[in-house]
């Protein structure tokens, strides 16, 4: 992100118009979210239309990229992950993922909710749900 902003400012561009991710914890919670992506070629880790959409979904329950920690894994290595990690909330962008445990949820990755908006209801779902399991 760092080389993104000296480019930016190369540039000339004022640095209020840059993206602002955080990737210290700027709030006072403690990150009790995991997003989880299967390495994609259009990664919600990266600047661009996916992560601006999820910085959306993150914000309509009252969330921001300073709240949660994003991960790329392999799909192989999710369950690995998920027994070796103490969050409140895992979310695994893949709707194909499925679990019963409480703390673990799916939805459709950014990408594919900007392909096919009506992907959108069922994620909204999804993360009014996620708000509940985090008050």
């Amino acid at each position: 992100m760092q080389s993104r902003n000296n480019y930016l400012e190369a540039l000339g561009i004022p640095d209020f118009l840059y993206s602002k991710i955080y990737s210290d914890k700027e709030t006072s919670t403690s990150s009790n979210i995991i997003l989880v992506e299967f390495n994609s070629e259009i990664s919600f880790c990266e600047p661009g239309e996916c992560q601006d959409l999820l910085i959306k979904m993150l914000a309509s329950i009252e969330l921001n990229l300073g709240n949660v920690d994003l991960i790329s894994i392999e799909k192989s290595m999710v369950d690995e992950f998920i027994k070796s990690n103490s969050s409140k909330v895992i979310l695994v962008m893949d709707s194909s993922f499925g679990s019963n445990e409480p703390i673990y949820f799916s939805t459709h990755h950014p990408k594919d909710i900007l392909k096919n908006s009506k992907l959108k209801r069922e994620s909204w779902e999804v993360l009014k749900k996620i708000k509940q399991c985090l008050k």
